[in-house]
């Protein structure tokens, strides 16, 4: 006679499986999905951003304000716009303790991202490393490839 496992046993299994392997899923630069115009246009002047690395109130406060991207108008037209904030909001990060600390939504300044980075903000201090938001200094490979444009 085979032992079958009770109902408690599967829902315990259940329980720690399924956020193991929801995260080895969720990696944070891979979106669910692709977006040809989020890819196109965030890449022309820097990495085209994983939606991921910020919740959906930052990604549309930052979509909201593309007139004064950082300094630099990336104004956009409306509809396109309009899509890829609806990309970037459908694909952000569920996690709200990912919100930086600036009134501008910045990755850089983000919890997770200072806790990650300490060695790169080092080097950036000391003035070996341009930017923060330059991640191809630092991480190499088919995704970052993916995400500058290359």
């Amino acid at each position: 006679m085979i032992n079958l496992p009770s109902a408690a046993q599967l829902v315990f299994v259940l329980l720690i499986a399924v956020p193991f392997s929801a995260a080895a899923r969720d990696d944070a630069w891979q979106p669910r999905e692709d977006n040809a115009a989020w890819r196109a246009e965030c890449s022309a002047c820097h990495i085209a951003f994983p939606p991921a690395l910020l919740p959906a109130d930052d990604w549309l406060d930052i979509m909201s304000r593309l007139d004064k991207h950082y300094g630099v108008d990336a104004s956009l037209e409306t509809t396109l716009r309009q899509q890829i904030g609806a990309f970037l909001e459908r694909n952000a990060a569920a996690n709200r303790s990912l919100t930086s600390r600036d009134d501008v939504p910045r990755i850089t300044s983000a919890d997770w991202f200072v806790r990650k980075h300490q060695g790169a903000i080092r080097l950036w201090r000391k003035g070996k490393l341009k930017s923060l938001a330059d991640c191809a200094a630092c991480h190499k490979g088919p995704d970052i490839e993916r995400m500058t444009g290359n």
